[in-house]
């Protein structure tokens, strides 16, 4: 190669190099602000969150541990199948984004999943979710355990609800807090977001979730 080739690959690379410090540093701020965040009703937190869980089980009859957050993002929703309103329209806005991101050929598309966590296991039994959870999408997974284990988890998660226990009225209600949980990939509460949902919203402040994470 002669000096002058030498010279040009040089040349070349010194550009490809600066061209790729700037598309990274105009990625970066793309980002948006936590103020710009918290207007959305979303807050990712400085430093994700331990917690733990116990004694859960998935609508498929396995035990559901901290394992099955982790390698994937999760967006985690409290609410039970007896609900009248809130909790099949988020349940139908997590399919909507869902199907969103995988027609639009997002490539971290299938690293999300989406888990229904029961806020009434007394109805809610395993065959129960079987049969509700799939109706919303066939990939979405339901939770569920005794009233101890899910207090315990709501509790480290921020996620108000109020136990109803032998209910004589079998059409109750149970008043819960709608907010989604996000879980990052190594297994912590990342952060939350408020409703209302739509499917832009929530496809936007996916994209920001997983870009300002690596």
């Amino acid at each position: 190669m002669t000096i002058h080739h030498r010279l040009i690959v040089v040349t070349v690379a010194a550009i490809a190099t600066v061209t790729g410090l700037i598309t990274y540093q105009l990625a970066r701020e793309k980002l948006l602000t936590p103020e710009q965040l918290q207007a959305m009703g979303t807050v990712f937190f400085n430093t994700p969150r331990v917690f733990t869980m116990d004694n859960l089980i998935s609508h498929h009859g396995k035990a559901f541990t901290h394992d099955n957050l982790k390698g994937k993002w999760t967006l985690a929703y409290f609410g039970y199948t007896f609900c009248p309103d809130i909790c099949p329209t988020t349940l139908s806005q997590l399919n909507a984004v869902d199907k969103l991101l995988k027609s639009d050929n997002i490539a971290w598309a299938d690293t999300i999943q989406y888990v229904l966590f029961s806020i009434d296991p007394e109805r809610d039994t395993v065959e129960k979710l079987a049969q509700y959870v799939p109706y919303f999408n066939p990939d979405f997974i339901g939770v569920t355990g005794s009233i101890k284990a899910i207090h315990t988890l709501t509790r480290q998660l921020n996620i108000a609800f109020t136990p109803v226990v032998n209910n004589s009225d079998e059409f109750y209600l149970v008043d819960h807090s709608a907010n989604l949980v996000i879980i990052n990939p190594q297994g912590d509460y990342h952060g939350f977001i408020k409703p209302p949902f739509t499917r832009e919203k929530l496809k936007r402040i996916l994209e920001e979730m997983v870009r300002s994470f690596y």
